[in-house]
């Protein structure tokens, strides 16, 4: 694999082998380390087992077999944890979240608190230090994954694959690799997501959308989904073939970055 970065207006190519593309280095290191747990402690124990589950589906669809109600619950909850799993969403838990949790205890403090006692902020800190810092991402994550509306949006749609032959252009994977358009429930919304360099994932809620995709050519299609890719990666984009995806993405810088939507954009602040 190759990891493929824009620095300075240029296209930065280096090899990867597939375990190290896709995540971000000690993304929650940092809420692990006040908690006292090993740096990829929340990770193993929170995100590994999404990601196993629907490994597993991903398995049964290759083979064509029949899924039951769990895998697609699984398969689901995958799709719904890509958006919350970026490092944007750990950014605004960290400073929004962090500031509405002391907000919210500063003002039972006011109510429970007998004078001269000190506050539950100043006690945290000097008891369980760095534990606030954590509290946010560990209460609102789970929830957020699970947010009732995009999980409805995401099972309620027609799924299928769509694979390419080996000889056509390779598909990239950005680091949002997850896409969507449309409002959740409009007629036209869909999801895709390459899962693959010769595969992609897509969710359709009109049986028009998924007969428009199929029927593209796959030339065609397979652009369509790697220009989506570019306008949605933030800083990095994977690819097994080097020299044709460099050459795609330097076609295209125009776009980099075009439909991306930081997550404090559209959330309240606290």
């Amino acid at each position: 694999m190759q990891n493929l970065s824009v620095r300075y207006g240029r296209v930065v190519c280096s090899a990867r082998t597939p375990e190290y593309t896709g995540y971000e280095n000690g993304l929650y290191a940092i809420v692990a380390a006040s908690l006292g747990l090993s740096p990829d402690h929340l990770e193993r124990s929170f995100f590994s087992p999404i990601d196993n589950n629907a490994a597993k589906v991903l398995e049964k669809f290759e083979q064509h077999a029949e899924i039951s109600a769990d895998d697609h619950r699984a398969w689901t909850l995958f799709l719904s944890s890509l958006r919350i799993r970026q490092p944007d969403v750990l950014a605004h838990l960290r400073k929004q979240g962090l500031a509405l949790l002391k907000s919210v205890l500063a003002e039972r403090d006011k109510d429970t608190l007998p004078e001269g006692w000190p506050s539950t902020e100043a006690w945290f800190a000097e008891h369980f230090p760095g534990a606030l810092d954590a509290a946010p991402l560990l209460h609102w994550l789970p929830g957020m994954i699970r947010q009732d509306g995009v999980m409805d949006a995401f099972a309620g749609l027609r799924w299928w694959f769509r694979e390419f032959d080996p000889a056509d252009p390779s598909l990239l994977l950005s680091d949002l690799p997850i896409h969507w358009e449309g409002g959740f429930h409009q007629p036209g919304f869909m999801i895709q997501l390459p899962v693959g360099p010769h595969r992609v994932f897509f969710g359709a809620r009109s049986a028009a959308t998924e007969q428009f995709l199929d029927q593209l050519p796959a030339a065609d299609l397979i652009a369509r989904i790697n220009r989506t890719s570019i306008a949605a990666s933030t800083d990095r984009l994977w690819a097994s073939n080097g020299p044709e995806a460099l050459a795609m993405i330097e076609a295209n810088l125009d776009i980099m970055g075009a439909n991306v939507t930081p997550f404090g954009s559209i959330m309240p602040a606290a």
